[in-house]
Parts: C-alpha cells; structure tokens; sequence
C-alpha cells in the first residue's frame, strides 16, 4: 500500500503534466514535437519504466532497514531505529524528487530538438508539478509511517527537530500546493505578454481555467494532509484526556511525529507515568499509615511535633495468641492474623475510624485524628460493638477497649524517620480496658466517662458495670459494656 500511493500519486502528476503541454499550450511546436510522436513515446515509455523499477529499487533500499528492525527489534540500536523511521518521509521525497529531475532533463532534452523556447515550457511546467508531487510524497508518507514511528518511539522521544516544526510544515504545504500554481499561471500570462505563445490570447484560457482547478484541487489536498497532521495527534490528546477524567490513569498516547507534537504526545506519557507512579506510592503509602495520614502528609509538610486533640481510641488485642503461636506453624498464624484484621480494617473504616498502627497482634484505632469527626466516641463505640458481632465465628478472638479524652497526635520520631500516632491518657485507659475485656463476657469494654461523650442512641446500647481500679491509675474507673443485640440491631 505504501509504494502503490507513492507511485500513483507521481504517476498521476507526470500525466497530467504531459496532458497540460500536449493540449493546453497553444505553441506551434506542440504539433511538431507531436510529430515525432514514435520516437518520444518509445523514450517516455522506457523513461517511465525505468523510472517505476528504480524508484520501487530505491523505496526498498530505504525500507528494508525498518523490516528488518520488525523482524529483529532486539537486534538494532533504537537510536539508530528511531532516526530511520523518523527520516523515511524526507529519503522518500529525495528519491522521488531525483527520479523527476532525471526525467525533467531527458524532457527538456527531447524539446529542445524542437525548439529553445518550447524546451523552457516543459522545463517549467515540469519543474513545478515537480514540486508539488514532491510535497505530496512527503505528506502522504508522513501519515503512513505513522504506526512504524509509534513503535520506533514507543520507548523513548528525545528529539524534537527529526521533523520540521509545525509552522514551517504548513508554511511550506500552501507554498508548494497554491503558490506554486498561481505561480505557473502568473508565469503564463507573462509568456503570452512576451510573445511566447502562438494565435490570440484567449486561446490561453484553458490553460489557466486547468492551473487553476489544479491549484484548488492540490491545495486542498496539502492543506487536507498538512492538517490532519497536526488534527490528529491534538485529538488523541484530546480523547486520552477524557479518559483520564473517566478515572482511567493508566492511558496512554501513541508519539508518531518529530516535531512539536511529539513533545506534547512524549509530554502526557510521561506526565501519566508520573501521576500513576504518585498514586501507586500514596496506595502503599496510604496502607502503611492510613489513607487519612497518607493524604494529610501529601498535603501538607509533615513536622516532628503534635497538637492537642479530643479523639475516642479503640484497642484491639488477640486472647491466647501466645498459645495458638505455639500450636501452629507460622503460615497458619499470620493466616489467621490476615483474616482477624482483615475484619478489624473494614469495621473501622465502616464507621470513620483510623488503622493507627499494628502492633503484632494488637491494633489500635483512632477515631477524630487527624481529620476531624463529629461524635467520635459514638462512632468508637459502634465499631467496637460491631467487631463483637463480626469477629465471633473466628478461630481468633480478642479483648476490645475503648476510651475517649484529649491526646497529642502528631509525628514522633526523628527528622529522617517518623511516624504519627496519638499520646495520651485515653490510648493508656483503652489498653488498660483491653485487658480486663479479654475476661469479660462479649470481650468488650468502656468506661463511663467515654460513655457519658456519646449521644443517647449509642449510651443506650450499653450499660454500666462495678467500678474498679485500673492499673497505674489511683482512681476508681466504672466499666461499661454493650448489651445484648436489640431486635432493631438484628434488623
């Protein structure tokens, strides 16, 4: 398909140039040039099959390289590939562009037996049908190199000037496509002025009448491809856009052209790249230390330091963990630890807590850090009622306190390596409570202060216990813990 264009596009423009003198030039030695019809046709004929195989030859020798690169990618340097395949419009033009001249000078060789002036006519008609199959070839090939120059460019686009820029391109598209044309037809009028042309001036006019509809027609045609060359690629860009508002980050835009463009397309690749690769580092980033943490660090510029806040603090710790360590390989264990926390995450998260961190097989949740949350203590209160529910069945079970009170949550650390977590009071009373919950009937517990900071839905759903003295503390700590599912909790 890529040499029956070329051929077919220079192949229409040396018969229309030939068309143009044959009939549309009013000179007497049209009619003797025509004479010796016989012997000119003989030559154009062996000139234009000469002229078919050493083109076909010469596209193959500038080609051959690109197969050889499909059928061996691994073989070629992609420096090398990338040049090739970016500079195959250009050799392509030469080559037809050489084949023209070698047919230009045998043509005005052949006129010139005829007569001086007659020679210069063919001489210029030719030479500018010359250029504007030449600018044609270049466009035609451009775009049909377009998915060998994808492939070339897939890895890497380092040089914007394997093409002219795109200013110049369209530039030099009308210039050769219109200006050309009106050119020949000022250079025409010029000739029938100077007494170049036999007979009275109109017989000039299907001359120009044909240059002029050539000119339409050509300069609608490199316009048309000059176009589409800068159209399509800012379409592409268009639509990968689109996509990328539809959610799809991981699209991608093929890089064909060696100007500008290619910039732009080379440009939103690696832009894309970018945002993927910043969001697969805030995806593990975010189950690390927490979606919430991981969006506030990228946020703002995290600091050793931290704020005084009230929050409700959830502790989860497994019974017997020891013990089941013992009885089970390894696999097993972190298994069964994967499967209990597993649960732990979706019911924190279901109710607008934070993972803080995990501690071996302990968990702490926090709920009103770092971002702010209306009623954090009902919202503890419900997650830890709710893992009650949720982790009964498991091999794994676990003691489950909650407490609420003012802390300091921030970054604890040093400046090269640090963490956020939460200090305080209510972090020391949840762990507390996570003990005595391991021996209580339901594994969970509060204490009546943390209740008292809830609304009434959730203070409803617990009742109060004796008081006790918990340990490290010099006070006495009434307990709370939920009471059985009410119908409405089954519903």
């Amino acid at each position: 398909m890529y040499a029956i264009n070329v051929l077919v596009t220079n192949l229409l423009g040396a018969i229309a140039v030939m068309m143009f003198i044959r009939y549309l030039i009013p000179m007497s030695e049209v009619e003797e040039f025509a004479s010796e019809a016989s012997q000119i046709s003989t030559l154009g004929i062996v000139y234009v099959v000469l002229a078919v195989v050493v083109g076909i030859v010469a596209t193959f020798i500038i080609v051959r390289p690109v197969l050889d690169w499909q059928r061996h990618p691994d073989e070629h340097d992609p420096n090398m590939v990338r040049n090739l395949v970016m500079r195959l419009p250009i050799r392509q033009t030469v080559v037809v562009v050489a084949v023209w001249v070698v047919g230009i000078i045998i043509a005005v060789f052949a006129a010139a037996r005829v007569g001086g002036q007659f020679a210069i006519v063919v001489g210029v008609s030719t030479s500018l049908v010359c250029l504007i199959v030449a600018l044609l070839t270049y466009l035609q090939t451009q775009r049909m190199v377009r998915p060998i120059a994808a492939e070339a460019l897939a890895r890497n686009f380092e040089d914007s000037t394997m093409e002219p820029p795109i200013k110049y391109r369209l530039l030099i598209t009308w210039f050769m496509t219109s200006a050309v044309p009106l050119f020949g037809v000022m250079l025409l009028l010029w000739a029938q002025h100077s007494g170049f042309f036999d007979g009275n001036p109109g017989e000039l006019m299907p001359a120009l009448v044909a240059i002029s509809v050539t000119a339409l027609i050509t300069g609608f045609l490199g316009m048309m491809f000059a176009i589409m060359s800068v159209v399509d690629p800012i379409e592409e860009l268009q639509e990968a856009i689109n996509k990328v508002r539809r959610g799809e980050t991981d699209t991608q835009v093929d890089i064909y052209d060696g100007s500008e463009l290619g910039v732009l397309q080379a440009g939103f690749n690696e832009m894309m790249r970018g945002l993927s690769e910043r969001q697969r580092v805030r995806d593990i980033f975010g189950r690390y230390v927490g979606t919430e943490v991981a969006q506030k660090a990228l946020e703002e510029k995290p600091e050793l330091g931290g704020e005084d806040r009230k929050v409700a603090v959830v502790f989860i710790d497994v019974v017997g963990s020891t013990t089941f360590a013992v009885n089970h390989t390894p696999e097993e264990v972190v298994n069964a630890l994967n499967e209990f926390f597993e649960i732990v995450v979706d019911v924190v998260h279901r109710n607008k807590g934070v993972i803080n961190k995990f501690q071996g097989d302990a968990a702490l949740a926090v709920f009103g850090a770092p971002l702010n949350l209306n009623d954090s203590t009902s919202h503890a209160l419900q997650a830890a009622r709710e893992l009650r529910s949720e982790l009964r069945g498991l091999e794994l079970q676990a003691g489950i306190g909650v407490a609420a009170g003012h802390v300091v949550a921030g970054h604890v650390g040093g400046h090269d390596r640090f963490e956020y977590t939460v200090i305080g009071d209510a972090v020391n009373s949840a762990a507390r409570l996570t003990d005595l919950a391991k021996d209580t009937p339901g594994g969970v517990l509060t204490n009546a202060a943390t209740l008292r900071g809830a609304n009434e839905v959730e203070q409803a759903r617990w009742t109060l216990l004796k008081s006790i003295e918990l340990r490290g503390r010099h006070k006495m700590t009434q307990l709370a813990r939920p009471v059985r599912a009410t119908l409405a909790d089954r519903s």
